[in-house]
């Protein structure tokens, strides 16, 4: 019996660790990463500071895709590089309005190359029903960074090391943000004007999607 008892602990604290669980700020990329980090949270944040494509309609339907592929329950808003302050007061508003604190999911969306799936998904106006693993997308850790540092700033601090590591890595660059990601993989794909333009997004909260009753 102990013995089981000992394994039975071993086997939570693990998931637990690799959930974050334990903290109220974590970090992850992508929707499969959001599964892992976003129980129990009360606000996600998927931040996606450059769209895959130029092409607007394409951009509304990726970012409706990842919605769909988010855990249900907590309200999600997006993430960039300007409106992190938002983000923060919003949280904050969460926590006076549950008299506790606010769990929060950041997660980053990385580079997504469509494959063969997601054209026949697109052009049938679904859902991609399986999430990617994306790859690294410095642009996004950098805005991820920014939502971990005015969380901190307004005191919710309580971050996860994945969490901590994200928010290190913009307060180290802060002052070569825009420099970075205008350098980046995905600003060179998209070009110019596209980049100007996804980096000249106002300091708004935008709300992807509502609460759904979770507690």
């Amino acid at each position: 019996m102990e013995r089981d008892s000992i394994v039975r602990t071993a086997i939570v604290t693990d998931v637990a660790e690799r959930t974050q669980e334990q903290y109220q700020v974590r970090f992850a990329w992508g929707a499969r990463g959001a599964e892992r980090i976003a129980h129990g949270a009360h606000l996600v944040v998927w931040v996606d500071v450059l769209p895959n494509t130029p092409d607007a309609g394409a951009q509304r339907r990726a970012v409706r895709n990842a919605t769909a592929q988010l855990p249900d329950g907590p309200e999600v808003v997006l993430g960039h590089l300007a409106n992190a302050g938002a983000i923060a007061e919003r949280v904050t508003c969460l926590q006076a309005e549950r008299g506790d604190r606010c769990i929060v999911a950041v997660v980053a969306a990385g580079l997504h190359h469509a494959g063969a799936l997601d054209d026949a998904a697109e052009a049938a106006g679904e859902t991609v029903d399986v999430p990617d693993a994306p790859d690294f997308a410095v642009e996004d850790l950098l805005a991820a960074g920014a939502v971990v540092d005015a969380l901190a700033v307004v005191g919710i601090d309580h971050t996860s090391p994945e969490a901590a590591a994200a928010c290190a890595a913009y307060t180290g660059l802060r002052r070569g943000v825009k420099h970075l990601v205008s350098a980046s993989e995905s600003a060179g794909v998209l070009g110019r004007d596209h980049v100007h333009a996804a980096l000249a997004a106002g300091p708004e909260l935008v709300v992807l999607r509502e609460s759904r009753g979770r507690a």
